[in-house]
């Protein structure tokens, strides 16, 4: 009963203070990686990231995944551009998967009591992550998503990501059915065809 008030409050944004919702208090597995010194354009930006495990739609554990949020210039006050890693089949390591401007993607809140979340791209691949985080900081972490997802919904221009509860679409319903059947594995070879190109001689594009 109490989640489901809590999250009809996240949702409106009652007691959710404008301020930045990204902004890390430390540095995490994704942010530490960037800071390795293979990524020197993304060593800067401040990211707020999160472990998450990917599951079908029937709750079946597929794979972990790390998913954070960054904004590519400091003069932004919402972040522009996510991020996507995982572990690497060989050695376990974390690897950065994609990085994606945030207008070419959809994010819902799947669903509350298990804390899912839905990221679709705008080629119609769609995968659903579950929070993994310790037990005592599990609920403020998600909030924290919930409260960026609607930030980015209601505070950004036209074009940023949307935010919504997928079970308030009809729509995202019958979606869904047809996604059920979809290989939901992360395929980098497939996100790679919508990722921002960091090249130096483009970068003033993202304020790097």
């Amino acid at each position: 009963m109490n989640g489901g008030r809590e999250s009809k409050q996240a949702v409106r944004g009652q007691n959710w203070p404008l301020v930045p919702a990204y902004a890390p208090c430390r540095p995490g597995r994704l942010q530490r990686h960037l800071l390795s010194g293979e990524f020197d354009q993304l060593r800067d930006l401040p990211i707020f990231e999160s472990n998450f495990v990917q599951v079908t739609r029937f709750g079946e554990v597929a794979n972990k995944v790390t998913m954070g949020v960054a904004a590519s210039s400091p003069a932004l006050e919402l972040p522009d551009l996510l991020l996507l890693a995982g572990p690497d089949k060989e050695n376990g390591h974390l690897q950065l998967l994609g990085l994606f401007p945030l207008q070419f993607v959809q994010l819902f809140v799947r669903d509350v009591s298990r804390q899912q979340l839905k990221v679709k791209f705008h080629t119609g691949r769609a995968f659903y992550l579950q929070l993994r985080a310790p037990a005592d900081t599990r609920d403020r972490e998600f909030g924290r998503w919930v409260r960026l997802l609607y930030r980015l919904r209601f505070h950004s221009p036209a074009c940023a990501v949307p935010f919504t509860h997928e079970d308030a679409a009809p729509e995202e319903e019958e979606e869904e059915e047809e996604e059920g059947s979809q290989d939901l594995q992360l395929r980098p070879q497939e996100l790679q065809s919508m990722e921002v190109k960091l090249d130096p001689q483009i970068s003033e594009l993202w304020g790097l």
